[in-house]
């Protein structure tokens, strides 16, 4: 729910933040410019009766003194009929320069305070800010959420390019967004009186003064005060006698006899005037040049959280199912109940729901955040959520456990869990498991043992909804359609064979978008979508309902697509992929992989692949222009037909993209594992991590295994584990 609130403000207003925000950020500068061109004295301190003496002397016909927040002195006086204003000198209470204020600071405070509408524009940005404050504030609840807890939020960020690259702005611009927008709040309810500005003060203003000779200037005691509390000074009128000095500061406001120099009234500034002072301080950072840049900065964020923020909104829209026959819950006798991070678990659901409905029973689904009471006829509850992370809560359950254990639950409930995840971390769907534990507590009866699904496998789904239905004593007609993202042509442009046998040949295969194809992520120009190497090529092969996944060996930035296929025994993907020839067309997507990347830095990176599991490896030594410290280790069957990128590799490590390539051959040569070179490397390779190296690990299961336990015993008398690794983001496996 929190969400949907979220995304209500930038769906309202997005153009009128857009254009209030932009105003702010260039506004923003402005401080900082006249902060750099202000004139100060040389001396420590200032008073106003010696500027006030200065600038008299200097300009007889000065009527007016103001002081800028930035120190910049100001004259105004009259001179050939026209009112004028010039800078002043301090130290001399010359004039230097004329005054003119910037015609394009007046347009753009103009438009950002009331859009050139007058009172309803006025109206309007006073709104915007106020949804502004919303979106940030709730915002950074839902960053708090994502993150896993304050303690958490400066951690590195998960997802996605689009979503990492809106969670890392917002991050930054949060604090000065809500200042922002908080100031702003308040300034526009002072503006319409919501808010007092402060007492009346011409009551004091208007007191006569005696008709005796003026005083020195210079001589008088109630201006000596320090000019950086001035705000202004108006001179006494020399042809009127009665005329009085009049004084605006930081402290109050007040009127002065020119003949005693004495106060004859001063009234203090009250609370709600200091208030006011300080608020218009922090949101225009007039006073405070530095902290102004910053909201400056802040503030132009704002088009891309924006835009970032609309197409979240619009990918979560189209991977909502639209789901028919959705029983309400008071009428239910099963709640079917989703945890999703990314929507991919709906599909899921969309099946189970239907297959259910058809087995005649009444189901309501529904996002595990909006458990509730008043299901009277609840028989079953069934729970499918994915983990984020390593064993977190999904977006979407959030709030599921806290709402448990104040639910009152009726008696002679059963419950299924599902969980969906990734067997690359080490609490794969561990926040299923905690669920199921938490309903367990409850007394709810368990139909099955909590499911896991590795990767989205449908396999796996299916087999676990086939034991649900043996408990349920029902038949269960499971028809999955993956909620799949938009595909793009693709042509193969060049593929290279390694192996004999074309049973169980590898391939190197190179795409390129195919001629006249529309890309989803442009409509101005065919061109490939955005994607990072280690990121996974989706491919449904003819006549299948699921994708299969491929980790990409380049990034766009290359300009083609390139992965590696090994031929599998009755491989329905492998043995499709296997037979294109130059010039034939698939239909692909791409799916992000962000756990999968080289950590910042230039710490060593140790990377571990076998047969096709170089594939995103090279890439990452390809795209090492830095020089990075990177060490392979590469296994595969023989030396002949198994060895992919054999010469690639070793012109990489004549570039020093790669500083050492070691090999293992299970079946030629010494007849040895990675596991092998790796335990017989060990000396060298605990000094790489006491320099903070990364390892990564791409390759089939068993090898991930075999690796994880020569890590182990590498690791011995260091006080660290791969768990340890694992959870710093120090190792990491592409697993399959």
């Amino acid at each position: 729910m929190l969400r949907k609130l979220h995304s209500i403000p930038g769906l309202i207003a997005a153009l009128l933040m857009t254009i209030v925000a932009l105003a702010g950020a260039a506004l923003s500068v402005n401080p900082a410019l006249e902060q750099a061109s202000a004139v100060r004295p040389s001396l420590a301190t200032l008073s106003v009766a010696t500027l006030a003496s200065r600038v008299s002397a200097a300009m007889p016909d000065v009527e007016t003194l103001t002081r800028r927040p930035s120190g910049v002195i100001i004259a105004h006086y009259q001179a050939g009929g026209q009112q004028r204003a010039s800078i002043i000198d301090p130290a001399t209470g010359k004039a230097i320069g004329d005054y003119r204020p910037s015609a394009v600071e007046r347009w753009l405070k103009n438009l950002h305070r009331k859009l050139f509408l007058g009172d309803a524009g006025r109206i309007a940005t006073g709104a915007t800010a106020a949804l502004m404050l919303f979106a940030a504030l709730s915002g950074l609840v839902l960053l708090v959420r994502r993150m896993g807890g304050w303690s958490r939020i400066l951690a590195p960020i998960r997802g996605d390019g689009l979503q990492r690259l809106h969670n890392e702005t917002a991050r930054a611009a949060l604090a000065g967004l809500t200042l922002s927008a908080m100031t702003g709040v308040v300034m526009s309810l002072t503006t319409f009186g919501v808010i007092p500005e402060g007492d009346a003060q011409e009551s004091v203003l208007g007191v006569s003064a005696t008709t005796t000779p003026p005083m020195p200037l210079r001589q008088m005691p109630a201006l000596a005060i320090d000019v950086s509390s001035l705000r202004q000074l108006t001179f006494a009128n020399a042809a009127d006698p009665s005329s009085i000095i009049e004084v605006n500061t930081t402290d109050g406001a007040g009127s002065v006899d020119p003949s005693s120099g004495r106060w004859l009234a001063f009234q203090p500034a009250d609370t709600w005037q200091r208030v006011h002072g300080v608020v218009r301080m922090l949101h225009t950072g007039e006073g405070l040049w530095g902290l102004g840049l910053i909201l400056g900065a802040s503030s132009a964020s704002v088009p891309l959280l924006a835009a970032t923020g609309l197409l979240l909104w619009l990918r979560r829209r189209r991977a909502m199912p639209k789901l028919a026959g959705n029983v309400p819950a008071r009428d239910a006798d099963t709640v079917l109940l989703v945890g999703t991070e990314g929507n991919s678990t709906w599909g899921f659901a969309s099946a189970l729901h239907a297959a259910l409905t058809r087995a005649g029973l009444r189901v309501h689904v529904a996002p595990m955040n909006d458990l509730a009471a008043g299901c009277r006829s609840l028989r079953y509850l069934m729970v499918l959520t994915a983990t984020y992370g390593d064993g977190d809560a999904p977006e979407s359950a959030v709030r599921f456990l806290p709402k448990l254990e104040r639910l009152v639950i009726p008696g002679g409930v059963a419950f299924g869990v599902l969980g969906f995840g990734d067997r690359q971390f080490p609490h794969f769907c561990g926040y299923a498991r905690t669920v199921h534990d938490a309903l367990t507590a409850r007394g709810l009866e368990a139909l099955t043992d909590p499911g896991m699904v590795d990767r989205q496998s449908e396999p796996e789904f299916r087999q676990w909804c086939t034991g649900l239905a043996e408990r349920l004593g029902v038949s269960l007609d499971i028809r999955y359609t993956p909620l799949l993202p938009p595909t793009v042509p693709l042509k193969l442009v060049s593929r290279d064979d390694y192996g004999a046998d074309p049973e169980d040949v590898t391939s190197v295969l190179r795409f390129r978008l195919a001629e006249g194809a529309r890309s989803w992520s442009t409509l101005l120009r065919p061109r490939l979508p955005r994607f990072e190497t280690g990121d996974l090529l989706g491919v449904v092969p003819p006549g299948a309902t699921s994708p299969r996944y491929y980790s990409l060996a380049s990034a766009t930035a290359d300009g083609l697509v390139e992965i590696c296929v090994r031929r599998h025994p009755n491989g329905v993907c492998s043995g499709y992929l296997t037979g294109l020839q130059p010039g034939d067309t698939i239909k692909a997507f791409m799916r992000p992989h962000a756990s999968f990347r080289p950590g910042a830095g230039s710490a060593p990176l140790i990377l571990i692949g076998a047969g096709t599991g170089i594939g995103p490896l090279i890439g990452f030594i390809r795209h090492n222009a830095a020089r990075r410290p990177m060490h392979l280790y590469f296994g595969a069957r023989n030396a002949d037909g198994g060895f992919l990128y054999r010469d690639e590799l070793r012109d990489l490590v004549a570039d020093r993209r790669l500083q050492a390539l070691t090999t293992a051959f299970s079946r030629s040569g010494s007849r040895s594992y990675v596991q092998d070179r790796l335990v017989a490397d060990a000396v060298s390779l605990r000094t790489l991590l006491t320099h903070g190296a990364q390892i990564m690990v791409c390759g089939g299961r068993r090898m991930a295994e075999g690796v994880a336990q020569a890590w182990e015993r590498i690791l011995t008398g260091t006080g660290l584990s791969v768990a340890q690794l694992r959870a710093q983001g120090r190792y990491v496996e592409d697993v399959y």
